[in-house]
């Protein structure tokens, strides 16, 4: 499907950067930033588009004005079924995110549902039942400090970046913003953009019988709360950061904000988050070479005394990332609409019931 060797040059990851800064700019607004005619841009981004080495994402998974329930499942495998489950996973909407790793597991999935009974459920009723899975270790998301699409390649000049933003660098955490509802009109717009973010307001329109000026201020209340957000990726081996790598680590409550700020500063980092279990911090980031890791734990140590590491992993194959299924060169196969709300377990007991209820108290007999 794809060629053995794309063709990628300066331009190119100049767009990719612009697009991360601006994903849903026109080709008009870009023009002038990269200095080439907007007919231009627009054929480069299709060419990437359809090889897979570039897309544009989009990613709504709040419910109403509460965070979805979000968690980091470690699953271990029988010998040799890693692949097969892997699979699996991939084609889930509830998991956004699997990686083949190293370390003290085989998988690790990045898991979103509604709430807690729904998790429950996924992970009891389909996770663990999936042939070849023989155990799994979950930890929940208790803050997310730092999200993937604030990671940028570093292709264009300060300049353009503050042409384009209107900002010199780029951000590194989350906007304390109150958080914008999502009602269950806005998900089939969300869910519209999950495969490719820079669909058109026309296009939207007509699909759901809306008027343009109702998708535009629809997306721009949305995107203002960051109940929508966009993600601008490259195929990993393209991206000269091809080495995707997990840190898991330990730090007091109390200094849990200020960890986090200093880590996200890091050229690396890609997330940074609060979670539950045997260790409370966990960062992912993107490194050049496979030797970078320890370089790059010896700095996060250097910068933050207070922060022990209890364990790393890398990705040997990253199989899906934020509901893209990817090939093993990290190119973009195709979408799983992440479809969180969805039934996590099709097939199972309802929502509702209990598939293996605790016995109730018991009752004298009637004499």
């Amino acid at each position: 499907m794809y060629s053995a060797n794309s063709a990628m040059d300066d331009m190119d990851r100049a767009l990719v950067h612009a697009l991360q800064l601006a994903p849903r700019a026109s080709w008009e607004r870009l023009g002038p930033v990269l200095g080439a005619r907007p007919d231009t841009l627009a054929r480069r981004w299709e060419r990437l588009t359809a090889t897979g080495d570039a897309w544009i994402s989009g990613l709504g998974l709040r419910t109403g004005r509460r965070p979805p329930c979000m968690a980091w499942v470690e699953i271990g495998c029988a010998a040799g079924r890693s692949p097969a489950v892997g699979r699996v996973l991939a084609g889930d909407a509830h998991t956004l995110g699997v990686e083949h790793v190293t370390g003290g597991r085989d998988l690790l999935a990045f898991v979103a549902v509604p709430d807690l009974h729904a998790l429950y459920r996924y992970l009891t009723q389909r996770v663990q039942r999936i042939p070849g899975v023989v155990t799994t270790r979950s930890s929940m998301v208790t803050s997310v400090h730092c999200a993937p699409d604030r990671w940028r390649l570093d292709q264009l000049t300060p300049a353009q970046v503050a042409q384009l933003t209107g900002r010199a660098g780029r951000p590194l955490q989350l906007s304390a913003a109150a958080p914008a509802g999502m009602t269950d009109e806005d998900r089939p717009l969300v869910l519209a953009l999950a495969s490719d973010a820079r669909r058109s307001v026309a296009s939207l329109a007509r699909e759901f019988a809306m008027s343009e000026s109702t998708v535009r201020r629809r997306l721009a209340r949305l995107e203002a709360g960051h109940s929508l957000r966009y993600s601008c990726a490259l195929a990993a081996r393209l991206s000269g950061w091809p080495v995707s790598a997990t840190v898991w680590a330990e730090v007091s409550e109390y200094e849990v904000a200020d960890c986090a700020a200093v880590a996200a500063g890091i050229r690396e980092t890609r997330t940074c988050m609060s979670v539950s279990g045997p260790w409370n911090f966990m960062i992912s980031a993107r490194l050049r070479t496979t030797e970078d890791l320890s370089r790059y734990t010896a700095e996060l140590t250097r910068r933050l005394p207070g922060l022990r590491i209890t364990d790393t992993a890398v990705a040997l194959h990253t199989r899906k990332s934020e509901a893209q299924v990817l090939d093993q060169g990290g190119r973009r196969v195709r979408c799983v609409v992440p479809d969180i709300w969805s039934d996590p377990a099709p097939g199972t007991a309802s929502p509702y019931a209990d598939p293996d209820p605790e016995p109730g108290p018991l009752r004298p007999r009637a004499a």
